[in-house]
């Protein structure tokens, strides 16, 4: 046989391992990216976790600080508007009789007091909801929008808070007028819509309620609404 056909034989011989072993090497380059694409996809996720669970945590904080400030200043203005009740019933006695500035004082002050224990209950509800999903966060389940919901509850319940201490103006303001129908008319406005915020809060917070229950969570009954 001619030197030229034996080199070509020995290529042709050759040819089928030779693809074999472009074809192994092939699948290993494949294989070595496909395993760098998922770490990357991974890697990715858990920044992006890392990143949302750290933005929660943020909101989180900032709620609290606001809630932490609010609770000072409720304190503060529910002193304040103790220490003016003796003056402000002398003052509404004068224009209404006392009868009706007995009644019109001891119905808005019965408000508030069973708006401001709905709210405390709706904050300590919060608190026991956050205690649950962060423990299903610690077992590996996804709580991310979970606590999105529960920081817009907060907000909501941080809202009501809020409007307790503006009703306690508006009311002062409402009884300035010396005609007892239309001041009783002003308190029971302010009053509704104190209310309307309650329940707002509320409602958010029954909603997260009903999402945890959908994650298989244990939690119970949902705090009584105050109408």
């Amino acid at each position: 046989m001619k030197p030229k056909n034996f080199l070509v034989a020995g290529v042709l011989f050759l040819a089928p391992f030779l693809a074999l072993a472009v074809t192994a090497d092939t699948r290993a380059n494949m294989q070595e990216k496909r395993q760098e694409f998922r770490q990357n996809v991974q890697e990715k996720r858990q920044e992006l976790k890392a990143d949302v669970k750290a933005r929660l945590e943020a909101v989180r904080k900032e709620a609290q600080e606001k809630h932490a400030k609010l609770v000072d200043e409720s304190k503060k203005k529910r002193e304040e508007f103790k220490e003016k009740a003796q003056t402000r019933r002398e003052e509404l006695k004068k224009k209404m009789g006392e009868k009706r500035a007995e009644n019109i004082e001891k119905f808005f002050l019965k408000m508030v007091e069973k708006f401001e224990s709905a709210v405390d209950r709706l904050e300590k509800f919060a608190d026991r909801i956050e205690a649950r999903l962060n423990k299903a966060e610690d077992d590996g389940k996804n709580v991310i929008a979970l606590k999105n919901k529960l920081a817009k509850a907060r907000e909501k319940i941080i809202a009501a808070s809020s409007a307790i201490a503006g009703a306690k103006a508006r009311y002062e303001e409402a009884i300035k007028d010396s005609d007892f129908k239309i001041a009783f008319k002003k308190v029971k406005e302010v009053v509704a819509s104190l209310s309307k915020t309650v329940r707002e809060a509320h409602a958010a917070l029954v909603d997260v309620i009903n999402s945890i229950k959908g994650l298989g969570v244990e939690e119970s009954a949902a705090p009584t609404e105050t109408n």
